[in-house]
């Protein structure tokens, strides 16, 4: 190892217990390690151990970075402060079993994979992104944690929007934020548009939180404009049709009808501004881009048909390029990652890894669709709208792109998954705490006649 990452071990032997010290006495900085963990997932700061920077898979080295620092200080406050005596932490929160069978098929393909160390690599991402995971569903139980997270939600949409606006300034085509590629800031930012929008359609007139969500709406649809990645922007029109549909089903009113005409005008003067570039960006796309397309996809399903359990977690890069799979990509220069998520799993962890990725996939939008269903008009379903609805965009986008497999894709969908499997405890909780104020109110009312 280099000298830059012994001194990161180092630091990390000190800060983790000197963060976690001040998060169990603290209360406020407590609430600093949780925007720290959620907010660092929309930049990176990273260290590879074992680094590998010139393999050209999803994963290049063990990573581990201040993201995990907060996380696991986190754990450690929630488990040793005596603020947290009185919660229970779900050690396996909701979906645990499609989780546990996606990281055994994971496992089992490291076994038999090409370069196990590869392998190594893309588990550790994943065990890092199940830790957000488990942090975020068990910090999320009232309904004050989570105007609290839209607030984090909120400074990570302007963090990202000043970042375009510095890279558009200095002449950058496709702007690409904090990420590493455009596509990557454009899926990442969509999600939370979704929510922005839902809770901007659902807030109660009067409040004064509608305009932030408002301006999150406005900067992070012009963060995905800026990044011109088509499959983002078809994604982005149609998935804010589908929150306003289910904002408006679910509770109609002439405010919302109001409020989306209002925000379809205002749109027109910036899509006539910018749809000469994006149309130009989607007439004049290389062919060439389709084509290796065709062929990564090609080799994919010869992988997977050839190989029970793939070739192995981020081996599809190896295997592309050093073995007889090479034929199907005559190009080198092609020879990167298959752009589908779902090829990519079944060709790295076989068919039975696809079919425990989709169960995956498929569970959490369960979770969501059963909180919208239940029709409640409250904070909790207004998220479960978004969040359910950006993933639905999310996982459509990844039939054309591997994205997920990013560090900053994997990571922010499953803390967004941990706050979606929250959400029903937080209904309840929002829903005992006004029966408790309706209680509260009637014996101040019956006490308030007696002594009259």
């Amino acid at each position: 190892m280099e000298a830059k990452q012994y001194a990161f071990l180092a630091a990390t032997v000190i800060v983790i217990p000197v963060v976690a010290w001040l998060g169990c006495r603290y209360r406020w900085a407590e609430r600093g390690i949780v925007a720290g963990a959620f907010f660092s997932t929309c930049y990176l700061v990273d260290i590879n151990l074992l680094s590998m920077e010139w393999y050209r898979g999803d994963t290049r080295g063990f990573e581990f970075g201040l993201t995990d620092w907060m996380v696991i200080s986190l754990i450690i406050v929630m488990a040793r402060s005596p603020r947290w005596s009185c919660q229970s932490l779900s050690l396996l929160p909701p979906n645990s079993g499609p989780i546990v069978l996606y990281l055994a098929v994971a496992f089992l393909s490291a076994i038999a994979a090409y370069v196990p160390v590869y392998a190594g690599f893309g588990l550790m991402k994943l065990l890092r992104a199940m830790a957000v995971y488990w942090v975020a569903y068990n910090y999320l139980r009232q309904e004050e944690d989570l105007r609290f997270i839209l607030y984090i939600l909120a400074a990570i949409v302007c963090m990202e929007f000043f970042l375009v606006l510095k890279q558009r300034a200095f002449g950058v085509y496709r702007a690409v934020g904090s990420t590493p590629h455009p596509n990557t800031l454009a899926m990442y930012i969509n999600m939370m548009n979704m929510v922005f929008l839902s809770f901007f359609l659902n807030e109660k007139p009067g409040v004064r939180r509608r305009w932030l969500y408002l301006a999150c709406v406005g900067m992070g649809t012009l963060i995905v404009a800026a990044t011109f990645s088509r499959g983002a922007l078809a994604m982005m029109v149609g998935c804010y049709g589908l929150v306003v549909l289910f904002s408006i089903v679910r509770r109609p009113s002439r405010q919302k009808f109001l409020l989306v005409g209002l925000m379809a005008l205002a749109a027109m003067p910036v899509a006539v501004k910018l749809a000469p570039a994006i149309i130009d960006r989607f007439e004049n796309a290389p062919v060439e881009s389709g084509e290796s397309r065709g062929q990564a996809n090609d080799a994919a399903y010869a992988m997977a048909n050839q190989h029970l359990l793939g070739v192995g977690i981020n081996n599809y890069s190896h295997v592309i390029n050093e073995t007889a799979y090479s034929r199907y990509i005559p190009n080198e220069m092609d020879r990167g990652i298959v752009h589908n998520i779902y090829l990519l799993h079944a060709c790295e962890m076989g068919w039975p890894g696809l079919v425990a990725f989709v169960i995956l996939i498929c569970n959490f939008l369960w979770i969501g669709l059963r909180t919208v269903a239940s029709r409640q008009d409250d904070p909790a379903s207004w998220m479960a709208i978004g969040i359910l609805v950006g993933m639905l965009g999310f996982w459509l986008q990844s039939f054309l792109e591997w994205a997920f497999r990013q560090t900053y894709l994997t990571v922010e969908f499953f803390m967004l998954a941990g706050f979606l499997a929250a959400l029903p405890r937080v209904v309840k909780a929002t829903h005992a705490n006004r029966k408790r104020q309706i209680a509260a109110l009637w014996l101040l009312k019956r006490s308030a006649a007696h002594s009259g």
